[in-house]
């Protein structure tokens, strides 16, 4: 009996000394690693295809992507146009202000080209096209640029996602943000069902934070300014708590880690590691 206790007596110690090894944030950290946020391709796969283009979108979703976030605009003839800037300069070989040009022309300029010549034949989407296309795939995280630039910004979306849910069987979600919290205001009244929220990237107090969570459903802090102690303020309030832009491996375990809802990226198969 007392060689036997010995050993058990030695095998405990053995474990013990093996356990105590480990990382004293290796237990917690495996449960928070449970959680899985959304993971956002920005402006699709950005990281390897031309931005906000049909190609980004395709690269997005077979990197895993469960989200598309796209920027959109109204052209001269108030059609939602997918584009980040207001300019056309930098992403294809037109010139000038994209409100200046109808749908029809903005189609016939190169998206693509300026990323590299393998894309030259990609052009500005449509909304429409992009709902239709990929919509019964993936969620689609739709961001209103300079609204204030573009009155009844908000009622054409809200027309365009209106006609997309009444012919789509998708479940995939819809969700809206911008950094125009009285546009969302405005949106929010008039599509209540779908999920808004606003971008930050300067620091919030606790007064905003309730008036926005009067009527959005997320707070989107760009990642510089997302601290704990932020996000724990947002979630006081009832929100979810999303972050942009991290194009960074460990940032993206930091955030994961910190249990954050949603990630936006360039990249969304970094996600994987």
């Amino acid at each position: 009996m007392t060689a036997f206790f010995l050993i058990i007596v030695i095998t405990m110690l053995v474990l013990f000394a093996l356990y105590a090894k480990r990382s004293k944030s290796d237990f917690p950290e495996s449960l928070i690693m449970q959680h899985s946020p959304i993971k956002i391709g920005h402006r699709g796969a950005s990281g390897y295809c031309p931005e906000n283009t049909m190609a980004s979108y395709k690269k997005a979703i077979e990197l895993g992507a469960d989200f598309l976030e796209v920027d959109i605009h109204l052209s001269k003839d108030d059609v939602l146009v997918v584009h980040h800037d207001p300019t056309l300069d930098r992403t294809t070989n037109g010139k000038g202000n994209l409100r200046d040009y109808t749908a029809a022309e903005l189609k016939e300029l190169d998206a693509g080209s300026w990323y590299h010549s393998r894309y030259k034949n990609e052009r500005i989407p449509l909304l429409r096209e992009v709902l239709e296309n990929f919509g019964s795939e993936v969620g689609i995280l739709i961001e209103l640029k300079h609204p204030s630039a573009y009155p009844g910004i908000e009622e054409k979306l809200a027309e365009e996602l209106g006609k997309f849910q009444e012919c789509s069987t998708s479940k995939n979600k819809i969700m809206v943000h911008s950094f125009d919290m009285e546009s969302m205001k405005r949106f929010h009244q008039l599509m209540p069902d779908i999920q808004v929220g606003v971008l930050i990237k300067r620091r919030i107090n606790d007064q905003k934070l309730k008036e926005i969570a009067e009527f959005a459903s997320f707070l989107n802090p760009k990642q510089t300014i997302l601290s704990t102690k932020l996000q724990m303020r947002i979630q006081k309030h009832g929100m979810k708590v999303f972050t942009w832009t991290v194009n960074n491996k460990k940032q993206i375990h930091m955030f994961k880690m910190m249990q954050v809802d949603g990630i936006i990226s360039d990249f969304p198969d970094y996600f994987l590691d």
